[in-house]
């Protein structure tokens, strides 16, 4: 009896064994896949051309961002799936101060979306007529631009929250590494 116990206990114990293996292997073949379709959780840099450097004013940005020391503008549309993800991370939550939110409605008006994710407050701006994302060369979203110093700097891809918060400013004015975040 204790013989056909022990056997038991050693084939079981071998076949955890071969599914943990497998359960490993598995991971690393997601792993691969993700960095072949280039899918990672990585921004992607975005180029601002002619208005970089400029002042936010002069993309149609309220002249508020002219002021700023340091502030992040997240592009948002009421279509793409990643954006309705930010816009849900933000829900319910005080947005932090240096970040600001543009709504690109390329369906209808955004007011829909506006009401569905409650962002309203002055620093929550519509796009009318893609007036500023044209202005600014930016024709998908979701994306950042990053405003230094009064001044357009750079702008990339947001394709986390995780990724949207490594992105924002410091609020304390202290300039720490953001890791994960694009740099240019």
């Amino acid at each position: 009896m204790t013989l056909a116990l022990l056997i038991i206990v050693c084939l079981l114990a071998a076949l955890l064994f071969v599914a943990f293996c497998a359960l490993v292997e598995m991971f690393h073949q997601l792993k691969q896949m993700r960095e072949y379709l280039e899918i990672e959780d990585s921004p992607v840099l975005m180029d601002l051309g002619p208005v970089q450097g400029e002042a936010p004013s002069a993309v149609g940005l309220p002249a508020e961002l002219d002021e700023a020391r340091d502030a992040l503008v997240l592009l948002l549309s009421n279509k793409c799936r990643t954006c309705f993800t930010l816009a849900a991370a933000l829900q319910g939550r005080v947005r932090p101060r240096k970040l600001w939110v543009v709504v690109v409605p390329v369906l209808g008006d955004a007011a829909e979306f506006i009401d569905m994710f409650d962002l309203r407050g002055e620093r929550v701006v519509v796009d009318v007529g893609e007036r500023i994302s044209g202005a600014l060369g930016i024709d998908a979203t979701p994306a950042a631009v990053l405003v230094r110093d009064g001044r357009l700097t750079k702008a990339h891809s947001v394709p986390s929250s995780r990724q949207m918060y490594a992105a924002l400013p410091v609020e304390d004015g202290s300039d720490r590494p953001v890791t994960g975040a694009a740099r240019g």
